[in-house]
């Protein structure tokens, strides 16, 4: 027993205990030796969680398992106060807890902890120091984790968004050295057509009718039937009918080319539309090249803007469509994966509120991400909203997936509960997102039932600004 009270006498943390409480600590506590292994495991009951524990030798490893991975919470070395603290409201362990080498250490049951309490003020004073140190500690590493959780959610995603366009781009660049090729290979057919001033008024009125027309919005199927019957007039007509598809895209239907065909004699007709196709599809390939470096500025410009935001230190004045619009950006890869319709209403002229961008980006991220993951397996819709209301301004995500069991619905925000398999989920995502709005003096609202679930946020906007 002296050995052990001269030990405890060394820790820092414990040197100012009277000697007699540090005795009392030693005598009424149980003395345990364990060996190396898993103690503890998440949300399952454990005996030693009725235990506050006096490490003296070993240590003891806190972490939780993402994606497969070991993602260490806290590390408990000796002369450290762990498990079960007087006045805490912990009912089971919410991580992993596995003994690093042999382990010894002092367990005092909670029935002793009102005696304890009585009989020991400086004990108390410590054991209730450390148990906020732990709260703070637990907490900073659930935002680090939770971060970096989010960051490789949305790494993923620009990977392949990025990639898309750069690889159109490519892909465009090299159809259009190949046309030009082509072109300058026919220029001489080209150059022996004769055209009389009429012939070529009527040609540039079809080509400026044919560019007048809307876009084409057809159906996978109609544009398929289009395509075949433009190829069947081509082909009946002595032309290579590949080129079908350029023509549908630019508007071209088989009366237009009936048209054309009439302005030029037999043997002109098949190069002039030779060149025109090649001309087309050099057109093609400049607006895929112009559509993809588009795409990827603005890819770039929502990941500077997400993450500038995460580098303000102080509250400053901003307007939330700013965040949740570079979060749906950065996530669009995880809508087409998962087949859901994204319907964006963001209020024009929102007021603004006072907050931190970085933690609110937090806030976007896991709700939208929820959300998808949600329609995971069926698809669906996500109706994201802002829009003012009285005092506040207000963040709706509304979701057509199969809902949250009424059972789970009450507790979706305590800490490292869900609903999602095991290595998917961290079940802090929601306990951030509460701590965030709550840090933001707002208010979370919670609907769900089979085929519709909402999560309504509420900030108060800034004074004054309408």
């Amino acid at each position: 027993m002296d050995e052990i009270v001269a030990f405890l006498q060394s820790v820092p943390h414990l040197s100012g205990v009277p000697r007699g409480q540090i005795e009392w600590l030693v005598r009424e506590s149980e003395l345990r030796v364990l060996e190396p292994g898993i103690l503890a495991r998440p949300g399952e009951a454990n005996e030693l969680m009725e235990y506050m524990i006096v490490l003296l030798e070993g240590s003891l490893q806190a972490y939780t398992i993402q994606n497969a991975q070991k993602k260490i919470q806290m590390t408990s070395e000796p002369g450290a106060l762990t498990g079960l603290l007087p006045f805490s409201r912990m009912k089971y362990t919410p991580v992993y807890v596995e003994t690093i080498g042999n382990v010894k250490m002092l367990a005092l049951p909670r029935s002793k902890f009102h005696a304890l309490i009585a009989a020991n003020y400086e004990l108390t004073e410590v054991i209730v120091h450390s148990m906020v140190d732990r709260v703070r500690v637990f907490t900073s590493a659930h935002f680090q984790n939770e971060k970096l959780m989010s960051l490789g959610k949305l790494s993923a995603g620009l990977a392949h968004e990025l990639n898309n366009p750069a690889a159109a781009i490519v892909r465009s660049a090299e159809d259009l050295k190949h046309t030009f090729g082509t072109i300058a290979q026919n220029l001489r057919s080209i150059g022996s057509i004769e055209l009389e001033e009429d012939q070529i008024a009527a040609l540039t009125g079809i080509f400026l009718e044919i560019q007048s027309r809307p876009s084409n919005r057809l159906s996978l199927l109609d544009r398929k039937r289009e395509e075949e019957q433009v190829m069947d007039w081509l082909e009946a007509h002595g032309i290579n009918g590949d080129c079908a598809e350029t023509f549908v895209g630019f508007r071209y239907s088989t009366t237009d080319l009936d048209r054309i065909k009439e302005i030029f004699s037999e043997p002109a007709f098949p190069p002039f539309i030779d060149w025109l196709s090649r001309t087309l599809s050099a057109e093609q390939a400049v607006e895929e090249i112009g559509t993809a470096s588009r795409r990827i500025s603005e890819l770039v410009q929502s990941v500077k803007s997400y993450t500038r935001m995460d580098q303000v230190q102080d509250m400053q004045e901003l307007c939330i469509n700013d965040g949740i619009h570079n979060t749906v950006t950065m996530l669009q890869h995880k809508f087409r994966k998962n087949n859901v319709e994204l319907q964006e209403e963001l209020a024009a002229g929102l007021p603004m509120i006072l907050g931190f961008p970085g933690e609110l980006n937090q806030v976007w991220t896991n709700i939208i991400d929820n959300a998808l993951d949600a329609m995971k397996e069926n698809g669906g819709t996500l109706t994201v909203r802002t829009y003012p209301r009285d005092d506040a301004v207000v963040f709706s995500a509304a979701d057509t997936g199969p809902g949250i069991a009424p059972e789970y619905l009450e507790r979706i925000f305590d800490p490292f509960f869900t609903t999602k398999d095991v290595g998917e989920g961290t079940g802090v995502g929601l306990d951030v997102v509460q701590k965030v709005v709550t840090l933001h003096r707002g208010k979370i609202d919670v609907s769900s039932k089979p085929g519709s679930t909402e999560f309504r946020i509420s900030f108060p906007r800034v004074a004054g600004i309408a």
